[in-house]
């Protein structure tokens, strides 16, 4: 403990004499007061002492401290509850025991740590005191890398004692989770489900199709078959669409362990979103018959939007979208330079403007068409940007900029934002990306500008755009106000070993953009075909008469799925817009109709979508516990099998290193707000009223 001031300490000898001076005058120099000498004395001292501590007090004195804190060692339960769990012979164990040995260890460990819980699947899900810790096993899919992510970002400054991960250790989505815990400074301690020996098993293992198929075109679908343990059956596979049946093979097994890739081509006949289904001859002594069907979905469509990127100069940006873009049959993209872009901007759905108009090319004439006629522009704006001439193009974002700066801005994303829909691991893999280089300036947005995602700036959330959309009587334009994103291509691999976040981005923000003009005063957008464990959501746009956009009435929604199967759903209100999220819906064909109502008007609006299977828990049913085992290793931890979990507990109290960590803080007390000081000004005023009465003072 420490007593500090705010002005020099040498000061307190006028606070003492202050005191000191305003006693003696008191009882010394006022001839009204008659006292014998002994309580003279007495009241001096605590008039005086009373005088100079409340001077004291005009020094902003305060008491440092240091404080001992014991933080608790923090043990994190993670439990797998994926399909894949339960999925083999020893189900009756999952479903009824299991669940009772977890809460038990989970009750043993909390009693001497403090305890927080896990439940691993398609999403992370930290359980929270006032939920339910229920195990069920609905999950399709698996992620255990995110787990270490969520790890050490939320729990970086804590004592974390050790992580306990309760798994068959199959996982088919993010990266490999050895990766994440190599430099991490806590044991894994690991119990190894499901079983590792191959089971009897015929099964659908993976259905690589396109997305988009072009109408009239044969498009190419991959069905790879794999059986274990069934060596001289046959099978036979089937591809159906309704009650049509469109391929059929006969497939010999050889072997303990056979694969097969079977390839065929299938024709777009018509337009919309098309079901099929793959079926796989249920045979004697499989563990499940669950895996030996499948579905898949395709949207047919009408003709390919033109994509045009039109470029100032070489630029790794411009390779990363154009590659983005080719994975789906949605678009003809053409590459070119500005000085040779000879094309008629009205042949195409949507203009990628790469750092034009620019200081050394105006590419005014280009300009000049896309605004005469219309056509959507994506504007990406960098050093090579004239920010002049680009203010007049009417994109809902002007930069004003002084000095030739730039920024670092990372990806922030807009909660308010719905012109579409942006995935959940597409959100969640912004604040992974690295920065890019960003215009110095200051950024005006219109009022009908929409803006995606923000600037983050040295760690500070600002409201300056780096991703923005504008819609002005059916043209629409987006600017990026940055270049280098072919960045977050590399990091999204880094982090998940894939791209699908990054074309993600690119695919949503052209899609928007090259969608043809609705002139209507009621618009509903959302996905073709959705995955079933993903939420369904949907936007919409209501505007008035004078093309305003408004969100004063209510907005229905009814789904009718197959049989009499209805939901009945209203839209909330965000900004200037209206979202819808159903939920997750059973996998088939859905029809919807929305209404609403603008005075006496009544406005409709009807579409179809679909909800695809999600097959990725039972393709996979042999579990991998050499993986579990090597987390454990490579952390220090120790792997226990679904026999000898009531061991961990033990083993981790076992554990030396896992212990309260001793921590100091500072902390700083203003004496004046100090009630034992102010008490003790009191008792001393009190007392020396009490002998003054006492010796028949006034």
């Amino acid at each position: 403990m420490a007593l500090l001031t705010e002005y020099p300490l040498w000061l307190v000898i006028f606070a003492i004499l202050l005191g000191v001076g305003y006693a003696f005058f008191l009882y010394y120099k006022n001839n009204n007061i008659i006292f014998e000498k002994r309580p003279r004395i007495i009241m001096a001292a605590l008039r005086g002492l009373a005088i100079s501590l409340l001077a004291f007090l005009l020094l902003a004195p305060m008491v440092k401290m240091t404080v001992k804190k014991a933080d608790k060692p923090l043990i994190l339960v993670a439990v797998d509850n994926s399909e894949s769990v339960k999925s083999n012979k020893d189900s009756a164990f999952y479903v009824k025991e299991y669940p009772q040995q977890v809460q038990k260890l989970i009750a043993e460990l909390g009693s001497k740590y403090e305890v927080k819980t896990y439940l691993v699947g398609d999403e992370d899900h930290l359980v929270s005191d006032k939920e339910t810790f229920h195990i069920d096993f609905s999950n399709k899919s698996t992620n255990l890398s995110s787990l270490f992510d969520q790890v050490n970002m939320l729990y970086s400054n804590r004592n974390v004692g050790a992580v306990v991960l309760l798994s068959d250790g199959i996982y088919n989505t993010g990266s490999n989770p050895y990766y994440k815990v190599q430099n991490s400074d806590f044991p894994v301690y690991t119990v190894g489900l499901g079983r590792t020996e191959l089971t009897t098993d015929l099964f659908i293992s993976d259905i690589v199709h396109n997305r988009q198929a072009l109408k009239g075109n044969f498009f190419p679908v991959e069905i790879k078959v794999a059986a274990n343990k069934l060596s001289g059956k046959t099978a036979e596979l089937t591809v159906s669409e309704g009650k049509e049946e469109i391929f059929h093979k006969t497939i010999s097994l050889s072997g303990n362990r056979y694969f097969e890739t079977v390839k065929l081509n299938i024709e777009a006949k018509s337009k919309g979103i098309h079901q099929y289904r793959v079926d796989l001859t249920e045979l004697d002594g499989e563990v499940t018959h669950k895996n030996n069907h499948s579905m898949f979905f395709v949207e047919v469509v009408e003709s390919r939007d033109k994509v045009a990127i039109v470029y100032n100069s070489p630029h790794p940006d411009v390779a990363a979208i154009k590659e983005a873009l080719e994975l789906t049959d949605n678009y003809d993209v053409e590459v070119s330079p500005i000085a040779e872009f000879k094309g008629n901007p009205s042949d195409y759905s949507l203009i990628v403007l790469h750092q034009l108009p620019s200081n050394a090319n105006s590419a005014s004439n280009l300009l000049s068409q896309i605004r005469q006629s219309g056509i959507s522009a994506l504007y990406i704006v960098g050093p090579q940007t004239n920010l002049s001439a680009f203010n007049t193009m009417n994109t809902g974002v002007t930069i004003t900029q002084s000095k030739s700066m730039t920024n670092n801005a990372m990806p922030l994303y807009n909660e308010n934002f719905t012109s579409f829909t942006f995935s959940e691991e597409g959100r969640k893999m912004l604040p992974l990306y690295p920065p890019i280089k960003t215009v110095f300036g200051t950024y005006k947005t219109s009022v009908s500008a929409n803006v995606f995602l923000y600037q983050k700036v040295s760690g500070v959330d600002t409201r300056y755009p780096l991703v923005v959309f504008n819609d002005q009587n059916g043209a629409r334009t987006g600017v990026i106000a940055g270049t280098g994103f072919w960045s977050w291509k590399l990091y999204n691999f880094m982090h998940a070993e894939n791209h699908e976040a990054f074309n993600e981005f690119v695919d949503k923000t052209v899609l928007y953009l090259a969608a043809k003009g609705d002139k209507s005063q009621f618009r509903v957008q959302h996905e073709a075909v959705f995955a079933e464990n993903a939420p369904v959501e949907m936007t919409a746009e209501l505007y008035n008469d004078s093309y305003e956009l408004i969100n004063e009435p209510d907005v229905k929604m009814v789904i009718k799925g197959g049989g009499d199967t209805t939901y009945e759903e209203q839209f909330s209100k965000q900004n200037n817009s209206y979202y819808l999220n159903v939920g997750e819906l059973p996998v088939g064909n859905y029809t919807w109709t929305a209404t609403t109502q603008i005075g006496s008007k009544r406005l409709e609006k009807s579409g179809r979508f679909s909800v695809q299977p999600v097959m990725l828990e039972t393709a996979n049913l042999v579990a991998d516990h050499d993986m579990l085992k090597s987390l454990s290793k490579a952390t220090g931890g120790k792997f226990f099998t679904k026999d000898n979990i009531q061991k961990i507990a033990q083993e981790i109290k076992n554990n030396e290193n896992i212990k309260p960590i001793a921590t100091y803080q500072k902390k700083y007390t203003m004496l004046l707000n100090s009630p034992w000081y102010l008490i003790a000004i009191v008792l001393l005023l009190g007392a020396e009223w009490f002998l003054r009465k006492w010796n028949g003072g006034y």
